[in-house]
């Protein structure tokens, strides 16, 4: 019987961790891993300076293992505590999506299935553009993150992952905007550019708010598929961070390591 780890940054008090179960419950050994507090934005973090709290719990009906740590922290707890080896990793719903490397990089949704996929185990990332957990009660977005998710779910715990991807992340669009239409996307590189508004507080010291300036999105990308196609957008990801340019692309930074490496080497002489 396959073993599905459902998870998510949101904590266990989010309706989408459940809306996710739910979808997949039927395919085989499927527990609940989660964070104690909600951890959206803290990315790939994991806890080397302090002990975890691991606690079964019983919240509106479902069995879910709660963490006082980051999502990876979940992941790890879950093999390497409990053994529980899945063959599949479903992550989110997370509230708000994760469109964009950028927002890739920043979602402790995403890095849990990125640390999966680092594990060799196949892993599914699924974030909807709403602001709410109450706005996961909503019908038309509730069905058509279960047909998805249970769909994709289904396909890769018996095919495995595509070739040359080690995981996926899915994006639903609002339920006033999406349409019965899913897109094969790629990431595109920003969704938004910093500003900041500076306020002054009680006694007259200035602080700031980050006010995101929203960048126009390409055709093909998965902002482009969510917010101008209201369809839902499936993007493949690798881990593997190296670049795949020829040593011809390579070879004026060569020449700047080579006079590197002979300072190092005149300092080394010295010792």
């Amino acid at each position: 019987m396959p073993k599905v780890l459902v998870t998510n940054d949101d904590s266990y008090l989010s309706k989408g961790l459940y809306l996710l179960y739910d979808s997949v419950k039927d395919l085989g050994e499927v527990r609940i891993y989660s964070t104690l507090w909600p951890r959206s934005a803290v990315g790939h973090s994991v806890s080397f300076n302090k002990p975890l709290r691991l606690d079964k719990i019983t919240f509106e009906g479902y069995e879910v293992n709660v963490v006082d740590g980051s999502p990876v922290d979940a992941l790890h707890l879950a093999i390497a505590a409990h053994g529980f080896e899945p063959d599949l990793v479903v992550s989110g719903v997370n509230v708000g999506e994760n469109l964009t490397i950028q927002h890739i990089v920043y979602s402790g949704t995403i890095a849990v299935a990125m640390e999966a996929a680092l594990m060799g185990i196949p892993a599914l990332a699924f974030s909807a553009d709403v602001r709410l957990w109450e706005e996961f009660k909503n019908e038309k977005i509730a069905r058509a993150v279960r047909a998805v998710a249970n769909t994709l779910a289904k396909f890769i715990l018996k095919e495995g992952m595509p070739e040359n991807v080690d995981f996926i992340s899915i994006n639903f669009p609002s339920p006033d905007t999406i349409k019965p239409c899913i897109r094969i996307t790629r990431a595109a590189r920003r969704r938004w550019k910093p500003a900041f508004e500076m306020r002054l507080d009680t006694r007259g010291r200035p602080y700031y708010w980050l006010h995101p300036l929203p960048i126009n999105p390409e055709k093909g990308s998965d902002v482009y598929a969510v917010y101008v196609e209201g369809c839902v957008s499936v993007t493949p990801l690798k881990v593997d961070l190296n670049t795949n340019i020829g040593r011809e692309s390579l070879k004026v930074l060569e020449e700047v390591l080579r006079e590197a490496e002979g300072l190092l080497e005149r300092i080394l002489e010295e010792f």
